[in-house]
């Protein structure tokens, strides 16, 4: 235990302090963002009718004036990093709602074709749980204090912060909120009961009925959003004080007191109002006009005044820090997603409703199926949501997109920009051509390969070779003809690519040209995130998944071209493993396989346009393989992109050319 000078009551536990006694601070680094999708329109809102053509709206899009609301998939702590050079200061309101107690927090509903299945935890989500819990709590900890730091630090002054807990952490979280904000900014904690009553001793458990959560809302600084609000008044409290009604109008009122409690004391003042000297309320001429309105009763003669409040005038009851009245999502909810943990709409309204206003901006770091960034987006507030997990974006995105109206936003993330700071920190060798070596010979491991000496070919994995891609660019065409032509040198037939990235129409031509040519059984797979995560590789949970593939053609309705739709013909997803083999056996046919997928008439950047959409929904299971018409305008040679997102959230595109006339 590290000498520590203790001024101040604080929480403490390992690894918060070095052994010289300083306190450890992860700030993560700041990192550009890079774009790789941009929303332009919705299916909620084509269907309406309410915005105009894909191309102008496009346009727009590129307008730097224009706010993006921001889905960013990665690491929070890079990811708020990142954030602070733009948004320091900017951020409105934050809301989280880590997850606090098991594995389950990952438990996603999906479902494939009309079979519904819960989701195991990707190993990428699985890193997520294994970071936070993988020393128990004080790992837990560790992790949220330096998050809390950041957060402080993009919250503008006056901006609030509610951090949703369960029972089980919510005491020591407490204490690490007021080291980061001060015990005097915390606001509330707020209850919410999110179960109804019932009896855990009946199941064999040793407590009392856990019903609630704990929301701990700290404001930075005092001039902070407060818009109250009301619940409507319960049947008792109306039976009690409304239960006088008018007979012309059929109004519910109550008689409430003119008299001023305190008297002189209080300045009120003091004058003879229908026969009766008291200390009042208001001034003699605003009684005056409340009795020429009808609205002062006097019972009878000499009898004190009482005022008529009617019960449609009132909000309600202001909201305490108890909230009963919002029940949790079950299953059959319109709103239901499939996440166990997700959280109702109305909870997240009352929190947007309470502390911000329309156009403020509101932060969600750990946004899991993206109720806040719904929410936000249905209440007019700008939003900036991030999750970890491939699945949560997917989930986010496709909510969004069943909103009317919902404005264009980027889906965003560190990209290469990432791997480079993790290849730098992890492979800190004298020159470049060692830190390469290190590099390859690490992913070679984790694929269980030995590493040979080669130009092109790194490695060997029982009889086929393999070639690792560079961790800072996509896998090109030319690179893998290099690797192909040396492994026909060497006589072998099995050549296995790993890659981060791909350029565009690597996957199927190639690998039927690697047969035709050579001879050589081609294999592309993916370098998996989460071998950038120590406890992921420290539990050998990785795994090199192979590239899906995806077939499709532009179909031309003229003779010209000008007017053509996407048709996809096949999809082959090679890990069917992740998929009970019950659910498997009642797979018909391979678009079970698709939950969305999305088309860029006119790709020109790195980043993709979604300008048309379809997808699954709990409601709407069946999926159209045959997009709308798209005219074009203009003759010349388009790029089309066509993005496929399996079941489990996974990407595939596809690069189609079509010339119009």
């Amino acid at each position: 235990m590290p000498n520590l000078e203790i001024t101040k009551p604080e929480l403490v536990w390992p690894g918060k302090y070095d052994a010289n006694g300083q306190r450890v601070v992860n700030r993560g680094a700041a990192l550009p963002f890079q774009a790789v999708e941009t929303i332009c329109e919705g299916r909620a809102t084509r269907q309406s009718g309410s915005l105009g053509d894909l191309f102008s709206h496009a346009d727009r899009l590129n307008d730097t004036e224009h706010w993006h609301n921001k889905l960013i998939w990665g690491d929070n702590l890079l990811v708020m990093a990142s954030l602070l050079k733009d948004f320091a200061g900017k951020i409105d309101l934050i809301y989280i709602d880590p997850p606090f107690a098991t594995g389950a927090d990952f438990s996603i509903r999906t479902t494939v074709g009309d079979e519904g299945i819960t989701k195991d935890a990707s190993a990428l989500e699985e890193k997520a749980y294994r970071d936070t819990w993988g020393r128990g709590l004080d790992s837990f900890l560790d992790m949220l204090s330096h998050r809390f730091g950041l957060m402080h630090d993009l919250l503008r002054s006056g901006g609030t912060m509610y951090v949703h807990m369960g029972w089980e952490v919510s005491h020591p979280v407490r204490l690490i909120l007021d080291e980061v904000f001060g015990a005097d900014s915390l606001l509330n904690q707020v209850i919410w009961k999110r179960q109804t009553a019932h009896s855990d001793t009946a199941q064999g458990a040793q407590h009392l009925g856990r019903l609630h959560d704990v929301i701990f809302v700290y404001t930075k600084g005092e001039d902070c959003t407060l818009n109250m609000q009301y619940v409507p008044y319960d049947e008792r409290y109306l039976a009690t004080h409304y239960r006088s009604v008018e007979p012309d109008t059929g109004r519910r009122y109550e008689l409430a007191d003119l008299t001023a409690p305190g008297g002189a004391s209080k300045g009120n003042p003091h004058y003879e109002f229908l026969g009766v000297t008291r200390f009042w309320r208001f001034k003699r001429e605003r009684m005056e006009e409340f009795h020429r309105t009808g609205r002062v009763v006097q019972p009878s003669p000499g009898a004190v005044p009482r005022y008529k409040r009617y019960l449609d005038e009132m909000p309600g009851v202001p909201i305490q820090d108890l909230w009963t009245d919002i029940n949790p999502i079950n299953s059959q909810a319109i709103e239901a997603v499939g996440y166990a943990t997700q959280k109702p709409e109305p909870l997240l309204e009352r929190v947007l409703a309470l502390s911000s206003n329309p156009g403020d901006l509101v932060a969600d770091f750990f946004c899991g199926s993206g109720t806040t960034a719904a929410v936000a987006e249905k209440l007019g507030r700008r939003w900036i949501a991030c999750d970890l997990g491939r699945y949560a974006i997917h989930t986010t995105r496709k909510r969004l997109l069943e909103i009317p109206d919902c404005k264009p936003f980027q889906i965003l993330n560190l990209g290469s920009y990432e791997r480079q700071h993790w290849a730098g920190a992890e492979f800190s060798e004298a020159d470049t051509q060692r830190m390469l070596g290190a590099y390859i010979g690490f992913i070679l491991a984790l694929y269980q390969a030995q590493p040979v000496s080669g130009t092109h070919i790194h490695g060997k994995k029982a009889g086929a070779l393999v070639h690792v891609g560079a961790v800072d660019a996509p896998v090109t065409i030319e690179e893998v003809n290099a690797a192909l032509a040396e492994c026909a040198v060497l006589k072998r037939d099995e050549l296995h690519v790993l890659g981060w990235e791909w350029e565009m129409g690597m996957n199927d031509p190639i690998v039927k040209q690697a047969k035709s040519e050579h001879g050589i059984r081609l294999r592309l797979l993916a370098i998996p995130r989460e071998v950038m995560e120590k406890r992921a590789v420290e539990c050998g949970d990785i795994r090199f998944f192979d590239l899906a593939f995806l077939d499709a053609a532009v179909v031309a309705e003229d003779k010209k071209g000008r007017t053509v739709h996407i048709e996809l013909k096949d999809f082959v997803i090679p890990d069917t493993d992740l998929i009970p083999e019950d659910v498997r056996a009642k797979i018909t046919k391979w678009s079970d396989y698709i939950d969305y997928w999305a088309v860029d008439w006119n790709f020109q950047h790195d980043t993709f346009m979604n300008q048309w959409q379809a997808y699954r929904t709990r409601k709407e299971r069946k999926l159209d393989l045959v997009s709308v018409e798209q005219k074009y305008d203009k003759p010349g040679k388009y790029r089309i992109l066509i993005k496929v997102v399996d079941i489990f959230g996974n990407d595939t595109s596809r690069l189609l050319e079509h010339r119009v006339s």
